[in-house]
């Protein structure tokens, strides 16, 4: 009797051990430490031209990441430089004399005929006048001949004892007052030093 139970036994316990392995849980996969899971970032570095790429470089385990704005240079922008609107001349009906002017400087100024101006104003050639005397200005008329422009401009000048924009605007002819204050930036009342130097335009 227990010869036949032996093998029936057996069966059972073999059958027992194959059941009982089957409800072990399953294998995982192994971690990974977070610090190998961290991507490096990509460093994007332009030229002047705004068109090179950077890969990153390869760094260790645990080794500090590389601020994005490290190794970035911008390139200056330019700033445009400030337009420097002149004045038009036009001719007024009457102008005041400044110092440093003379008939023949406003006649050149305002492209006038010279002997129309003096005689509007009967002046002769060589008449002396004081600044502060109120010239009547012909509106017909043009500079006769060569000469309108004294000295070649655009240039610049260099500010000697007396001179004023007035005068300085008579040694170049057809240059306005207005105009070289302009691009001069000169505020009132448009004192010069000797030495100065002035952009004529």
């Amino acid at each position: 009797m227990l010869r036949k139970l032996l093998p029936t036994t057996v069966c059972v316990m073999i059958l027992t051990l194959l059941l009982s392995s089957c409800k072990l849980p399953a294998s995982t996969a192994p971690e990974i430490p977070d610090e190998e899971l961290m991507t490096t970032p990509i460093l994007i570095v332009t030229d002047s031209l705004g068109m090179t790429t950077q890969a990153p470089e390869e760094k260790a385990p645990g080794e500090g990441t590389q601020e994005p704005g490290e190794d970035f240079f911008a390139e200056p922008t330019s700033t445009p430089l400030p337009t420097v609107v002149v004045p038009t001349v036009t001719r007024p009906a009457e102008y005041t004399l400044m110092p440093g002017e003379f008939p023949f400087c406003i006649a050149r100024r305002f492209n006038l005929d010279p002997q129309q101006l003096l005689s509007l104003n009967n002046l002769g050639p060589n008449d002396l006048l004081d600044p502060g005397t109120v010239l009547q200005i012909p509106q017909t008329g043009t500079w006769v001949g060569e000469g309108r422009v004294r000295n070649p401009h655009p240039t610049t000048h260099t500010v000697a004892a007396g001179e004023t924009v007035y005068s300085i605007a008579c040694f170049y002819g057809d240059v306005s007052p207005e105009a070289i204050i302009a691009v001069n930036g000169l505020e009132e009342p448009f004192n010069l030093t000797p030495g100065q130097t002035l952009s004529i335009p």
